[in-house]
């Protein structure tokens, strides 16, 4: 059912639509299934699409593309030995710094694990998991157990949620950051009751004080023994409580299943997906379509996020480029994007930490509050800087640890264009794979002249020895442009 629709578009303006629901997206002569498009859909679920997986996408059917995203991969290797050591008790200076550098091995792994990922939503659902579950590697200080919810959350990533709330609850790491483990009979602890319905499953307003309260009585007896979650039925409160208009000797599983009886359960969780997938401000009636895919799966991820990437609304003009770059997606993407090699990890990240992301070390409970406050007057510098320390391969001092890596072979990205001595092809088909908004043919002529440099357009080769200066020079003005911060 089609209906009228006002957004904040990424120009600033507020544009009016005509919004449907989730009805299929259906190629036309107009609105063809094509390189645009595929871009798109890519540079939201994966981080920086290749040209060629670009292409490749494009030759293929929406559908296939969408399968080819939401399909089981197989878990990757962890990133040592150590992520099944006891922790250390009562850590000495020395096991403080072990842990501390443990910690870095894993972001430096998960780094990776982006890079490599491929045409697959795995990595991009884990990053979301974990701002939705927000968890700081610096309160729970043991490597191992943030290890084991990163993996909680990657075999859970496009599974069932209620599944995955489950086992969040009685996760180590998050037992340690909410004090689930101080929680007992007698003394109870609200901070992960709270939490849990406010921030995780239900949202304000949508419970009250005493519902916290019996909530956490109900979660009690749960403690992190060693590296694993442990139940002791003498903490636990086996006493009655009243929950959400319920009441029993409910445990953390009753509590659970209470919650995603609930409406607002699906609303909530489907809210926070269409804010990571299609813009900041939700449209609430397609909200609600997701909802009800999701209870009428019995709360399955995939079926919703399908029916999403599948939809008109998802490829609406005005979704095309309006959602602001995470420093991940900026750091990460870029490479990936522009498929530079040998680029430390350690680089990568410390550089989306100074971009103000550092991976398992959100701000709060609350995670990354994104959009707007991803770009300020400190942070685009910044951002900028990264384009030239990568183009140039001059890379800062992160960590004290000096970094080298070879010079942006700009040749190379060029010759993998279908047309690479075609200027104009060559200035199309750079912009069709950098920017997720479409340019006017104004600025589509800025970028040729940038290229070319005052030749006539018959004279470029891509043997040129200029080539490389002019096209780096192309490159770098693309890359600081505004509309490159959006995806």
């Amino acid at each position: 059912m089609s209906k009228t629709h006002i957004i904040v578009a990424k120009s600033g303006l507020r544009l009016t639509r005509g919004v449907a629901g989730l009805e299929p997206f259906v190629p036309t002569a107009k609105r063809p299934w094509d390189a645009k498009l595929a871009g798109h859909l890519l540079r939201r679920a994966v981080f920086g699409p290749q040209p060629g997986e670009i292409a490749t996408a494009a030759g293929m059917t929406l559908e296939k593309v969408v399968d080819q995203l939401l399909a089981d991969v197989s878990p990757p290797a962890p990133p040592g030995d150590w992520v099944s050591e006891p922790p250390f008790r009562s850590p000495t200076p020395e096991q403080q710094q072990t842990n501390q550098d443990r910690m870095n091995t894993m972001r430096f792994w998960w780094a990776n694990l982006m890079l490599a990922q491929g045409i697959s939503l795995r990595e991009r659902m884990v990053l979301f998991w974990h701002n939705h579950f927000a968890t700081e590697a610096k309160a729970v200080q043991f490597p191992q157990i943030m290890y084991t919810q990163n993996q909680t959350l990657r075999q859970h990533a496009l599974g069932n949620v209620k599944d995955l709330v489950m086992a969040i609850t009685r996760d180590p790491a998050m037992l340690v950051y909410l004090d689930g483990r101080l929680n007992r009979v007698g003394s109870p602890n609200e901070n992960y009751a709270r939490e849990l319905l406010e921030l995780f499953t239900l949202g304000v307003n949508n419970y009250t004080q005493n519902d916290v309260a019996e909530a956490a009585r109900a979660l009690t007896g749960w403690t992190v023994s060693g590296l694993q979650a442990e139940f002791q039925p003498r903490r636990f409160d086996i006493g009655t409580k009243t929950f959400l208009g319920r009441t029993g000797a409910f445990n953390d599983t009753d509590v659970v299943d209470i919650i995603f009886d609930q409406w607002q359960a699906a609303v909530f969780l489907c809210r926070k997906l269409y804010r990571a997938f299609v813009y900041h401000e939700p449209d609430e009636a397609v909200v609600v379509e997701m909802a009800d895919i999701l209870r009428e799966n019995k709360y399955e991820i995939k079926p919703v996020l399908r029916k999403l990437l599948l939809s008109d609304h998802f490829f609406d003009e005005t979704t095309i480029g309006a959602q602001i770059k995470s420093p991940i997606d900026l750091i990460i993407g870029t490479v990936r994007g522009l498929n530079v090699p040998q680029v430390s990890p350690v680089y990568l990240t410390g550089f989306a930490g100074l971009l103000e992301q550092t991976l398992l070390d959100p701000p709060n409970v609350a995670g990354w509050p994104g959009y707007h406050t991803w770009i300020s007057t400190s942070t685009l510098p910044q951002r900028n800087a990264f384009v030239d320390e990568l183009l140039d391969g001059k890379p800062r001092q992160i960590y004290r640890q000096r970094f080298t890596f070879p010079a942006f072979d700009v040749l190379s990205f060029a010759k993998s264009f279908p047309a690479p001595n075609d200027a104009v092809a060559l200035v199309k088909d750079l912009t069709q794979a950098l920017l997720g908004i479409p340019i006017g043919e104004g600025q589509r002529e800025v970028f040729l002249n940038a290229l070319l440099q005052g030749a006539a357009v018959y004279d470029w080769s891509i043997t040129d020895p200029r080539a490389g200066d002019r096209l780096k020079a192309l490159l770098r003005m693309m890359l600081k442009l505004p509309e490159y911060q959006l995806t």
